[in-house]
C-alpha cells in the first residue's frame, strides 16, 4: 500500500460516526411509510378515520402508541451506549395512563357489555397485524443501532421492540374500528408485548459486543 493510500485509510477510519439518532431517521421513516402503505393496500383505513381522530377515546389509541414509540426510542438510544443510564419511569408513566384508561373503561361500560368490549371482533387480526406492521420499523432500528455497544443487549433489544411495536400499533390504529380501551389497551398491549419479547431475544445476540 502506498503512503498516500495508508494516510487516506487512516483518516477515514478516524472519521467520527454520526450519533445514533441521526442514523435512525434515514432508515426508520421509510420503514414506517412502507408499513403504512401495506396497511392501506391490504386492510385500508377505517371509514370514519377523521371523526375517530377528533374523538378522545378512539384517538387515545394513536396517542398511547405514539407516546410508547417516542419514550421507548429515547430509552433505546440511551441503552445502546455502554455508559448509558436508561430511565424507565417514562415507560411506566405511559403504562399507568393506559391502565388508568382501561380501568375507566371497565367502570364506564355496562357489566353485560364488558365481555364484548374486551374481546371485540378483530382481536385475532390485531395480534397478527401489529407484529407484521412492526417488523420493518424494528428491523430498521436494529440496522441503525447495531453499531452500538449496550451494557445489556437484551434490554436494548426489548426497547427497540417497544419502539417498533408502538410504531406498528400506531399504523394499525389507522385501520382498527374497535374504539373501547378495554379492547385496544389489552390487545394492542399483547401484540406489542410479542414484538418486545422477540426483539429482546434478537437483541441478546445481534447487539452483543
Amino acid at each position: 500500500m502506498r503512503t498516500d493510500d495508508l494516510i487516506r485509510a487512516l483518516a477515514e477510519d478516524t472519521r467520527p460516526e454520526p450519533p445514533p439518532a441521526r442514523r435512525v431517521v434515514p432508515v426508520f421513516l421509510p420503514a414506517v411509510a412502507l408499513s403504512m402503505a401495506g396497511l392501506l393496500a391490504v386492510l385500508g383505513p377505517r371509514p370514519d378515520l377523521a371523526q375517530a381522530l377528533t374523538s378522545f377515546v378512539p384517538a387515545m389509541r394513536h396517542v398511547l402508541s405514539l407516546a410508547l414509540f417516542a419514550v421507548a426510542l429515547t430509552a433505546a438510544l440511551t441503552a445502546i451506549r455502554p455508559e448509558g443510564h436508561v430511565r424507565l419511569w417514562p415507560l411506566a408513566l405511559v403504562a399507568a395512563v393506559a391502565l388508568g384508561l382501561l380501568a375507566w373503561a371497565w367502570m364506564a361500560t355496562l357489566p353485560e357489555a364488558r365481555g364484548m368490549a374486551l374481546m371485540g371482533k378483530t382481536n385475532s387480526i390485531c395480534l397478527i397485524a401489529i407484529p407484521i406492521l412492526s417488523a420493518l420499523p424494528v428491523a430498521a432500528l436494529f440496522a441503525a443501532l447495531r453499531g452500538g455497544a449496550p451494557a445489556s443487549p437484551t434490554l436494548a433489544g426489548a426497547l427497540i421492540g417497544l419502539a417498533g411495536g408502538g410504531a406498528g400499533a400506531a399504523v394499525y390504529a389507522v385501520h382498527c374500528t374497535e374504539s373501547s380501551p378495554l379492547f385496544y389497551v389489552t390487545w394492542y398491549g399483547a401484540a406489542i408485548g410479542i414484538v418486545t419479547v422477540v426483539s429482546a431475544l434478537i437483541g441478546s445476540r445481534l447487539l452483543r459486543w
